[in-house]
């Protein structure tokens, strides 16, 4: 099954941000594993769109870790066989309302 990963501009800007935060504070190793782990992430991601929890008040949409300071927020699309990333963000920011 091959699955159209699109980024929104929220996500997008969400991964920016942890990375620059990476770079700033840490060294260019984490921001390696970082990068590799978001990778292979969303290679499973594409084998297996619903690896993580649905939503209970929105349908095909789905929210969980990447790791244990990353969350992700997605729709799938089983028709248009596409995942859209709705958020990427880090887990210790509150969230928005």
């Amino acid at each position: 099954m091959a699955l159209e990963l699109v980024w929104s501009k929220r996500a997008n800007q969400g991964y920016a941000r942890i990375v620059k935060y990476l770079e700033d504070e840490w060294t260019d190793k984490e921001v390696q594993n970082f990068v590799r782990e978001t990778k292979h992430f969303f290679d499973l991601l594409k084998k297996n769109p619903r690896i993580l929890e649905p939503s209970k008040g929105h349908k095909d949409l789905y929210r969980g870790p990447i790791n244990r300071l990353t969350i992700l927020t997605y729709r799938y699309n089983p028709r248009a066989k596409k995942i859209v990333l709705i958020n990427i963000r880090d887990a210790r920011k509150k969230p928005l309302k």
